[in-house]
């Protein structure tokens, strides 16, 4: 008898086995399925596109660092402060120079360029999809009070969790931020890792957690100052959490200590180069954002306004409704069908997050910020779907009922992240690999072996990198008098793309049109505007 049971007990023990096996390959699958898809979408694109907004300042630093160990734009020699980068040319301080610093071994690996300074941003947003699956499954954990109840701890299925690494995956915060050289992303993701961290292990009451908590945050600085956000958030929960008012000040102070000493690796850099610093960092960081911090945490309106606009911009109108659906419908949805710390816990720290991006990012003009509250209003919506299928699937509905109403609207969700998702552009990307037209190296190549070498050449972001990798005299092409003020300017030629013909530059600068290579057909085609400096007897034609 007692063999039997042991026998039974056993067969018991490797069916659980072959099941926990099982799921393992579901969750790799529901993983793996929306990093393939963000790769097949956007890497053509991180191929093959020109320079794209502020890669311009962000993409060359992380060879500087490379070369000499200090970042800095070669090719931006002003000497103004109100440009936002007096100096740059010497050291770049406008931001904090995390991003360079992992740009930095990328360009020793690959060729010198825009996309070699994107590839660190593109790994990060393949991470941002694997948080969203695991925060997604975190949050269909239930608070259980007993070891039978622990079985089902997952009340909800991992095809939940997929749902929302896809939608992530597609959706036009990642694509903007997961392939644009800006610190936002990597620092975005510090914060997001800091709040699952703090998630998973602050009930334990360890000191050492805490302060790898703030160890986090403080790389997340490293990157951008937008870490403020997630220093409040995992701050505020440390001091309102459980046990002693002693205990919990104690944990604020460990991850204070955490974030500080790992700021503190900024600070070489600093003492090195004070002036760039107070120029550049206070111009572009602390003047930019508006009135000062505790105004606008006590009166958000005029930023949430400010935000609510780029947002539009952003994300377009059918995400930016799904983001209200999520914020408010989710919430709701939330509360209403779990009531445990984890939900209450999740409601605050969306609400939380719109309002310390809107609060602490200010009038900045930036949107790529938004990622940070995107990712967790996502997750809340789409479980909020899976509850909203449940109920409309039927009390005591079997799992794979509820599963077949939530992969139907699922479909609506995913539809309605389609539009301004890129589709156009990848196709295009992958129809012409080969055609220069549409590869931004390759057809610059193309036109500067068609230029001499000598002289000083001024180029718009499209291009001013790689007229710099070409070894030519380089300059970026910006305001003419925000810039170089009344100085006189001798060039060769200006090489001037969408961003120089839209600004009318040509015509600050002086310059005659000679001829246009390439065409600006659609937004992907490559084409320049060449001018040289008209005859001073004879006016523009």
């Amino acid at each position: 008898m007692i063999e039997n049971n042991d026998s039974a007990d056993a067969e018991t023990d490797a069916d659980n086995e072959r099941a926990r096996e099982r799921s393992r390959y579901r969750n790799l699958l529901y993983v793996l399925v929306p990093i393939a898809l963000f790769t097949v979408l956007r890497l053509p694109a991180l191929i093959h596109q020109p320079g794209m907004q502020d890669e311009q300042w962000f993409a060359v630093p992380g060879l500087t660092v490379w070369q000499e160990g200090i970042p800095r734009i070669p090719y931006v020699p002003t000497r103004r402060r109100e440009t936002l980068f007096e100096n740059a040319d010497v050291c770049l301080m406008a931001l904090p120079p995390g991003l360079f610093y992992v740009q930095a071994p990328f360009f020793a690996v690959f060729p010198a360029g825009y996309a070699t300074a994107r590839i660190p941003l593109f790994l990060g947003a393949l991470v941002a999809i694997v948080l969203t699956f695991r925060t997604t499954r975190l949050l269909s954990r239930r608070v259980v009070a007993s070891e039978e109840q622990r079985r089902s701890e997952f009340a909800i299925p991992a095809i939940v969790a997929g749902v929302a690494a896809t939608s992530i995956a597609v959706s036009r915060p990642l694509l903007f931020t997961g392939l644009t050289t800006r610190p936002d992303l990597l620092c975005i993701l510090c914060g997001w890792v800091a709040i699952l961290i703090l998630w998973k292990r602050l009930s334990l009451d360890r000191l050492k957690d805490s302060f790898l908590i703030g160890c986090v945050c403080g790389l997340g600085a490293l990157f951008h100052p937008f870490a403020l956000v997630f220093c409040i958030q995992v701050g505020v929960a440390g001091l309102f959490g459980a046990g002693t008012w002693k205990r919990r000040i104690l944990h604020v102070l460990s991850m204070a200590g955490g974030t500080v000493a790992v700021l503190l690796l900024w600070l070489p850099l600093i003492l090195a180069f004070p002036h760039e610093f107070r120029s550049q960092f206070f111009a572009n960081v602390l003047d930019r954002a508006g009135p000062g911090l505790p105004s606008r945490l006590l009166w958000p309106l005029p930023a949430l306004r400010h935000h609510a606009g780029l947002l539009w911009e952003f994300l377009g109108p059918a995400q930016c409704a799904l983001l209200a659906i999520g914020l408010i419908l989710g919430s709701f949805t939330l509360w209403r069908t779990r009531r445990d710390r984890i939900a209450i816990g999740y409601i605050a720290l969306v609400w939380s997050s719109v309002y310390l991006t809107a609060t602490v990012a200010g009038l900045h003009p930036t949107k790529g910020y938004w990622m940070y509250p995107f990712m967790w209003i996502i997750v809340l919506l789409v479980v909020s779907t899976w509850h909203g299928a449940a109920w409309l699937a039927g009390t005591g509905s079997s799992i794979r009922r509820r599963e077949l109403m939530f992969s139907a609207i699922s479909l609506f969700l995913l539809m309605a992240l389609i539009p301004g998702s890129g589709l156009r552009t990848t196709w295009l990307y992958i129809t012409h690999w080969h055609d220069d037209r549409y590869h931004g190296p390759s057809f610059i190549d193309g036109v500067l072996n068609e230029l001499p070498h000598t002289g000083v050449f001024y180029a718009d972001l499209s291009y001013v990198f790689d007229v710099y990798l070409s070894g030519r005299e380089t300059r970026l092409c910006q305001e003419r008098e925000q810039y170089w003020g009344d100085e006189e300017i001798d060039y060769a030629y200006l090489i001037l793309s969408w961003e120089g013909e839209d600004a009318g530059w040509a015509e600050q600068y002086d310059g005659k049109w000679v001829r246009r290579i390439g065409s600006r057909e659609t937004d992907q085609s490559c084409f320049v505007d060449l001018y040289q400096p008209a005859a001073p007897d004879r006016p523009n034609e």
